[in-house]
């Protein structure tokens, strides 16, 4: 999802003429919906063959080929349209706005590439047949640490900038996610 929000809005930024023209309005749904249901097909296909009727080829072959599609083609391509992203907006002669939602996907991308993609590489070269001198539970609680980070960034994004004692939750999410 990441990969898909990141081409999304840099697409929004360098081309925002075609986007409001000619980009299918439910296309962000239908995207997301898919990417959805081929996480669910890889998960259920991962928990029958490594579970429920384990076979070591298929299962290992499976791991291997999501690991591959994570670490291979989702996170280069994220990278690339966030850099360029980035590069658009900061260099711009036009001096674009950033705004919260530039802010929360930067921060989600940098610590999405720091806490969850040590695990996926991990699991990669561990398939691979390839032994890191550190456990595979460092891994996991990075990417444990990933996931709990995402409402954080959401919250203090939402709240920056506002200078009140009293400030709910709900305003801080409505706010980062109001662009």
């Amino acid at each position: 999802l990441l990969t898909t929000i990141s081409i999304e809005r840099c697409l929004s930024v360098l081309c925002p003429i075609w986007c409001r023209s000619h980009r299918p309005k439910h296309l962000s749904a239908i995207i997301s919906g898919l990417l959805w249901g081929l996480s669910l097909l890889l998960n259920t296909l991962g928990y029958i063959l490594c579970t429920i009727r384990p076979s070591a080829r298929s299962c290992h072959l499976l791991l291997i080929t999501i690991g591959a599609l994570d670490f291979l083609f989702c996170t280069p391509l994220m990278l690339l349209f966030s850099l360029t992203l980035f590069l658009r907006v900061k260099c711009s002669s036009q001096h674009l706005r950033t705004g919260r939602l530039f802010t929360v996907i930067m921060l989600t991308v940098l610590f999405f590439l720091i806490f969850a993609v040590p695990l996926s590489v991990l699991i990669l070269f561990d398939f691979l047949g390839y032994k890191f001198l550190y456990s595979p539970e460092i891994g996991f609680v990075l990417s444990c640490v990933n996931s709990t980070l995402n409402p954080v960034i959401y919250f203090l994004v939402g709240s920056y900038r506002d200078r009140r004692i009293k400030f709910t939750l709900r305003l801080a999410f409505q706010r980062a996610f109001e662009d």
